[in-house]
């Protein structure tokens, strides 16, 4: 025979077992740093330089491609 408070107990204890899952959970989600910490300026810079050294690389490679197709018409 079961008793009655049992089914209540059981509803007790797993709200318990979810609240410190909640708050164990919770730690992870740290808020972001504020910009202030990181340089944008100098973010800024290196993409860039990364954006100018891509278009050269494209540059060159058109190049090298056209020199190739001028060698073997002649």
């Amino acid at each position: 025979m079961k008793r009655k408070a049992f089914g209540a107990i059981d509803l007790l204890i797993g709200l318990v077992l979810i609240s410190v899952v909640f708050i164990i959970g919770m730690q992870n989600f740290k808020p972001i740093p504020s910009t202030e910490t990181t340089d944008l300026q100098t973010v800024k810079e290196q993409v860039n330089e990364q954006v100018k050294e891509i278009e050269q690389l494209r540059q060159n490679a058109k190049n090298y491609e056209q020199e190739m197709l001028d060698n073997n018409n002649f």
